[in-house]
C-alpha cells in the first residue's frame, strides 16, 4: 500500500500546530495521493465556479474544469442557472468553451443539440437506431446552488446542502452584503503547483514581508484571534484603518455602505473549504478559485468585485484600475513562490519542515485533507488550531 495513504504517516502532522510537521512532500505531486483528492474532496463537496453576475442575460454560460470535472454552467430561457456536463452524450465531445451565450447547446461534432434545460432536442441521423430515445439522453445535471452572488457546485449526487457546507458563514458576512456586490472583471492563471500549494500560501501572513516586499509588505495590521467556527470554512481578520487593497496611497473608492461600528473595520481572508478564497476589505472584495488541472497544475482564477454603489459612479472606469494594479502584482508574486515552492517539493532531498504560528490554516487545510483523503484517518489533536 503507498505510505502516503497509511493514517500512520502522518502522527507529525497531527500534532498541535507548534509540534507538527508539514505534510510530507509527495502529498503535493503523488498520483495516487491527488487520485484520492479528487474522489473524496472535489468531487464530494461544493466547489466555486463563479459569479451570477457574470452570466446575468438567458442562455449566458461559462465553462469551468476542475479535477475530473468538466461543465457548463448556464442561465436557461426560464432565468434559472444550472450546472451541465460539458460533454456530448453521443461520443463524449466537449461542447462549448469559455463565455458566451447562446439559445441552444450544440455539439461541434455531430450536432446533436440540447436545450438549455439539459434535455436532448435534436440528433439528426439517429432515426434508425434500434431503441433510441432521446428523453433518455439528455446531459447529466450537478447541483448548483448561490450564496451571496457565488455560485456552487457539487457533482456528489448527495451530500451536506450549500448552507450546510457554509455554516455560520453567511451570517458573519451579512455586513458587506456581498449579493449586491459587482463582479467587473475575472482573470485566469495556469499555474505549475499542486492546489494544497497556492492554497496555504495565500492563507499564511508569514511569507509576506519575503515574497510581497515591493509590494503589500508595508501594511501594518492586527491578527484578530476568532472562535471556533462551524461550517467548512477558515477565517483571518486583520485590524486596521482604512483598506488593503490598495498600494502607495492610491486613490480609491469609499466604505460599503453597510458597514458600521468596529465589526466593519479591518479586512478579513476567508478560505471554503477546499479551494475557494475571499479577501474582504471595506472598499472591494475579490476572490480566488483554485482548479486542480493535475498534481502539479492548478487554475487560479480571480475576481474583482466592487459594490454597485462604486460601480456606478463617473469615475469608475479611472479608480478601478488601482485596485487591479494591487491585486495583479500580488497574484504574480504568488504565482511565482508557488512554482517554486512545487519545484523544490519534488527534489529527492526535500523532507517536512515545521510550522510557525503565522501557518496556523495550513495545518488546520492539511489535516482537513487528510481527515478525508484517509481511511480510518484519526481526527487532529486537541488544541491543533
Amino acid at each position: 500500500m503507498n505510505p502516503l495513504l497509511r493514517p500512520e504517516t502522518y502522527a507529525a502532522v497531527r500534532k498541535p500546530l507548534l509540534e507538527a510537521e508539514t505534510l510530507p512532500p509527495a502529498c503535493y505531486y503523488d498520483p495516487e495521493f491527488y487520485r484520492r483528492e479528487v474522489e473524496r474532496i472535489f468531487t464530494a463537496g461544493w466547489v466555486m465556479v463563479g459569479r451570477a453576475d457574470q452570466i446575468p442575460a438567458k442562455g449566458d454560460y461559462l465553462t469551468v474544469d476542475y479535477a475530473a470535472v468538466r461543465l457548463v454552467v448556464v442561465r436557461d430561457l426560464t432565468g434559472r442557472v444550472r450546472a451541465f456536463a460539458n460533454t456530448c452524450r453521443h461520443r463524449g465531445a466537449r461542447l462549448l468553451e469559455g463565455r458566451g451565450n447562446c439559445r441552444s447547446i450544440v455539439c461541434p461534432y455531430h450536432s446533436w443539440t440540447y436545450s438549455l434545460d439539459g434535455a436532448l432536442k435534436g440528433a439528426a441521423g439517429m432515426e434508425e437506431v434500434v431503441g433510441f430515445r432521446k428523453e433518455e439522453y439528455g446531459l447529466a445535471e450537478a447541483r448548483l446552488d448561490t450564496w451571496g452572488g457565488f455560485l456552487f457546485v457539487s457533482v456528489a449526487a448527495d451530500g451536506p446542502s450549500l448552507a450546510d457546507w457554509l455554516g455560520e458563514l453567511p451570517g458573519k458576512l451579512a455586513m458587506y452584503r456581498l449579493e449586491d456586490m459587482v463582479a467587473t472583471r475575472r482573470e485566469r492563471f495556469d499555474v505549475a503547483c499542486n492546489w494544497k500549494v497556492w492554497v496555504e500560501n495565500f492563507m499564511e501572513g508569514y511569507h509576506i514581508p519575503t515574497v510581497h516586499r515591493a509590494t503589500i509588505s508595508k501594511h501594518k495590521a492586527v491578527n484578530v484571534p476568532l472562535d471556533t467556527v462551524r461550517g467548512e470554512y477558515e477565517m483571518i481578520r486583520e485590524l486596521h484603518d482604512g483598506t488593503l487593497a490598495l498600494l502607495d496611497d492610491a486613490p480609491g473608492f469609499p466604505p460599503i455602505p453597510t458597514l458600521a461600528g468596529e465589526e466593519g473595520r479591518g479586512s478579513r481572508f476567508i478560505l471554503i473549504y477546499p479551494a475557494t478564497m475571499l479577501a474582504i476589505c471595506v472598499d472591494t472584495m475579490w476572490s480566488f478559485e483554485c482548479h486542480p488541472l493535475g498534481p502539479e497544475r492548478t487554475e487560479v482564477v480571480l475576481t474583482s468585485c466592487f459594490p454597485r454603489t462604486s460601480v456606478e459612479r463617473p469615475d469608475f472606469a479611472q479608480i478601478a484600475p488601482n485596485y487591479y494594479r494591487r491585486q495583479d502584482m500580488v497574484v504574480r508574486e504568488d504565482n511565482e513562490i508557488s512554482e517554486k515552492q512545487q519545484r523544490g517539493l519534488a527534489g529527492m532531498f526535500a523532507r517536512p519542515g515545521r510550522l510557525s504560528p503565522k501557518e496556523r490554516i495550513v495545518h488546520k487545510l492539511d489535516n482537513w485533507v487528510l481527515d478525508r483523503v484517509l481511511d480510518a484517518a484519526p481526527r487532529a489533536a486537541p488544541g491543533a488550531a
